[in-house]
């Protein structure tokens, strides 16, 4: 399991990057704890299939209640996050960059990142921090940034609390928890409702995630297409000149109480809607949000990490879209 990570990494700069490794090992009898950590392990990787020979005995999820219920959790989040996963594969085809990263590769001057590889990035904001060793519920992890970087828990939106510069922190991990942090100054773009598969989450309505920085700054972008293979960079194609209605770009900026969203290229016809917004690092209990010039009522506020929330809008993607809160 702890080797596969470096195997992912290492074809990630072949230009090799949907890899992964057999999850709960291909030769062998795995049990159920490893089982457990490497179906949550995997669920964060290009690849992910549970495999192994015949001579093993019989490994899949529903063998045991707790790796069950621990790949759903993992699957869940997966699938939220498709549209991220997508957006970093189209990049991958048509600028070359990794969808998976070494720590380093994000921080580059940061040298003691450069052994890290227990960990890994999800393109450039999503940590992974998996447990390794069995019997254990905790497990340290090193965040990126020297203290100056925000991150934030993926499961509970919580600020991890780094103090006094340092950037190593010793995280609970019960068996079936695999921890998972946002960057600060991300916007991702998500599925609202994973389903049971891959084409009924698709189905589904689009949420926004956007978490600010120390500055209170977050961008992002994400690439959209029907999914069915008919659009394909050539050349140019990566700068939207020649896309036509076979995709579009969309960008995230956020920042002073106002989230914008524009197409940068592109006229594919984006058919779900974004019913929900939630914004991360927003100091202070806003008195009014507005979305596209019209006061919003469905929104709540969390002082406890500074949440808003915002559900039961209908936005149109294909539209530049302007929320303001105050």
């Amino acid at each position: 399991m702890y080797l596969s990570i470096q195997g992912v990494l290492q074809f990630q700069i072949y230009q090799i990057p949907m890899v992964g490794a057999d999850t709960c090992g291909f030769n062998g009898n795995a049990d159920e704890e490893l089982c457990n950590r490497w179906m949550q392990l995997s669920a964060f990787l290009p690849f992910f299939r549970n495999h192994n020979t015949y001579d093993a005995l019989p490994q899949e999820p529903y063998r045991w209640d707790s790796v069950a219920n621990a790949s759903r959790v993992a699957i869940g989040a997966r699938y939220s996050l498709l549209p991220y996963w997508y957006t970093l594969f189209a990049n991958a085809s048509g600028l070359g960059l990794p969808p998976v990263r070494a720590l380093f590769y994000e921080f580059p001057e940061e040298p003691e990142l450069f052994s890290v590889d227990k960990q890994w990035l999800v393109g450039k904001d999503i940590l992974v921090t998996p447990v390794l060793v069995p019997g254990v519920t905790t497990v340290d992890g090193i965040f990126p940034g020297r203290g100056n970087v925000i991150w934030r828990d993926w499961w509970t939106h919580a600020v991890v609390p780094l103090t006094d510069g340092s950037s190593t922190i010793t995280l609970p991990t019960p068996i079936g928890h695999i921890n998972v942090h946002i960057r600060g100054g991300s916007v991702l773009l998500l599925h609202g409702k994973p389903g049971y598969t891959i084409y009924e989450t698709m189905t589904g309505p689009y949420e926004l995630l956007v978490s600010f920085d120390g500055e209170g700054r977050a961008y992002g972008d994400a690439f959209v297409d029907a999914g069915d293979g008919a659009f394909a960079f050539d050349c140019g194609a990566s700068d939207g000149s020649n896309v036509g209605s076979l995709a579009r770009k969309l960008a995230f900026t956020a920042g002073g109480g106002q989230l914008n969203i524009a197409s940068q290229w592109g006229e594919y016809e984006i058919e779900r809607l974004l019913e929900r917004i939630i914004v991360l690092g927003v100091g202070t209990c806003p008195t009014t949000v507005v979305l596209q010039g019209t006061e919003v009522s469905g929104w709540k506020y969390d002082e406890t990490i500074g949440e808003l929330d915002i559900g039961g809008v209908a936005v149109n993607l294909n539209e530049d879209i302007v929320l303001v809160w105050m």
